[in-house]
């Protein structure tokens, strides 16, 4: 291929390991990636540094273009999975559905049978009796419980508590009937829902099976990249790896921001409007009341208080503290006593002396206030307790409806990653996780994520078209339980414009 020109620049990374791994994952169709510089053109750019630039950001533009189709192919494969922890967790809820009928309809009849055996020990009792019409040959003919019923309810005459006893009969009877029928119901719906959960997996898995050879010729094209690159800058595969997901990280960063702003006049999210509406709306307020602090100045408004004698005279508040001393030292004044010798009154006897005043105690000096309790140890927050379980399981296999311990699916990972701090996420599938957080208030803008947070995943901006989910761990990056093809790890947040414009929050501060 005969080389083109290129212009000038040097070129130099060197960027330390981060050890995150690439994100390269595909299940459908790759967009046409353009043409990349061959290796001929590498080693001929790293011969003439005078197009060594330019192949650099060839190089980087095929890896982008190479990276976007993964992420958008990827889609079909995890919607397909959320598909089957829909059907799976629909099963689930028809099986318990079941079982509690089952257990419900075991105490029904043993209710039943003894309101049963009290109707017979009523025959019993009133044939000796001379009950009329009744006669022990009832409890002969009788089939079963419920005929025997039947026959004591023909008879035309019973006393009050004969009547009232077969009537509780009767009821536990219709009671466990009742409780069969819904039985046979649940027993066809578990059925229905256990095929659609078999179909579901098998589509998954099938779209799982058919991305494998693709995904691996990709990661090849993008793994021949690197080394390419590697080789243009005098670094190493790992490092440019680790550079391309830092770039990646910040890149979705600057997205979101994007978004955001966009975003800034409004916004909606289907079935969590509400929920994250009102959370919204209480960061929007909460600011104001945490700005207050700073308005420290008004706590100076209590010295005022010092100044009771000028009520009347705010202006004079500096003077009067000047004046105020001397009103009262005038009762004290040794003058004073001299005016009664006025002659236009006669002499009042002397006064005896007054007492000298005892001398006044010395004042005790204050007890020393106890030293304060030292502060507890923070405690490690909830949120950060499921981000470090959740890492803890990076390296662990993708399996659809795994749930641990050492397999997982994304609805899975979270769920258990806060089940483990005692948080419950509203069930293992990424739309029952969502509107679980927004029926109970946990929603908060996606602008306004912090580490902890559940990202969701979306194909129409609603909802109802989720199909992923994962952990926040800030500066761009999540942990999830990605797919087949790479298990879980953790690495930049991908395709930023398919999230949901709303997080879940399951614990902290709103």
């Amino acid at each position: 291929m005969k080389p083109s020109s290129r212009t000038l620049s040097g070129c130099t990374a060197v960027v330390a390991v981060l050890g995150i791994g690439l994100s390269v994952v595909l299940a459908g169709p790759a967009q046409a990636a353009p043409s990349a510089p061959s290796w001929n053109d590498v080693r001929a750019a790293k011969a003439d540094t005078a197009r060594a630039q330019q192949t650099v950001d060839e190089l980087n533009d095929r890896l982008q273009t190479l990276q976007d189709a993964a992420d958008s192919a990827q889609v079909a494969e995890l919607q397909a999975g959320q598909d089957y922890a829909m059907a799976a967790s629909r099963q689930q809820e028809a099986q318990a559905t079941l079982d509690d009928l089952t257990s419900q309809a075991k105490r029904a009849e043993q209710r039943a049978d003894r309101s049963a055996a009290q109707v017979a020990g009523l025959v019993v009792e009133l044939s000796r009796a001379g009950g009329g019409d009744l006669s022990t040959s009832m409890l002969v003919d009788a089939s079963d419980a419920k005929d025997l019923l039947y026959r004591v309810g023909t008879v035309s005459h019973l006393s009050e508590r004969s009547a009232r006893v077969l009537a509780q009969a009767q009821t536990d009877q219709k009671t466990v009937e009742s409780i069969a029928a819904q039985q046979t119901a649940a027993t066809t719906a578990l059925a229905k829902a256990t095929k659609t959960s078999e179909r579901a997996l098998d589509q998954a898995n099938t779209l799982a099976a058919s991305a494998r050879t693709r995904v691996q010729q990709q990661q090849t094209k993008q793994s021949q990249v690197l080394e390419q690159l590697a080789f243009l800058k005098g670094t190493s595969v790992a490092t440019e790896t680790a550079y391309w997901d830092a770039q990646q990280a910040a890149r979705a960063e600057q997205q979101l921001a994007a978004q955001a702003a966009g975003s800034a006049d409004g916004g909606s999210a289907d079935a969590g409007n509400t929920g994250g509406g009102s959370s919204s709306g209480g960061t929007t307020t909460r600011p104001s009341t945490g700005n207050r602090p700073s308005g420290g100045s008004t706590t100076t408004q209590p010295s005022t208080g010092t100044q009771p004698g000028t009520g009347t005279q705010p202006s004079t508040g500096g003077n009067s503290g000047t004046t105020t001393p001397t009103t009262p030292s005038r009762p004290s004044t040794p003058s004073t006593p001299s005016r009664p010798s006025t002659p236009s009154k006669p002499a009042p006897a002397p006064a005896p002396a007054p007492a000298p005043a005892p001398a006044p105690a010395p004042a005790l000096a204050p007890a020393p206030a106890p030293a304060p309790a030292p502060a507890p140890a923070p405690s490690p927050s909830k949120a950060a307790g499921a981000i470090a379980y959740a890492r803890a399981q990076i390296g662990d296999a993708y399996v659809f409806g795994g749930a641990g311990p050492n397999q997982w699916d994304c609805s899975g990972l979270v769920m258990m990653a806060y089940n483990s701090q005692g948080i419950a996420t509203g069930g293992h599938n990424v739309v029952w996780q969502y509107n679980h957080f927004a029926s109970i208030g946990r929603l908060v803008p996606l602008s306004q994520r912090q580490p902890g947070d559940i990202l969701f995943y979306s194909n129409n901006g609603s909802v109802s078209g989720a199909f992923h989910d994962s952990i926040y761990t800030g500066g761009g990056m999540m942990v999830e339980a990605a797919n087949p093809q790479r298990g879980v790890l953790e690495r930049a947040i991908w395709t930023p414009s398919q999230l949901l414009p709303y997080v879940a929050r399951p614990s902290g501060s709103m």
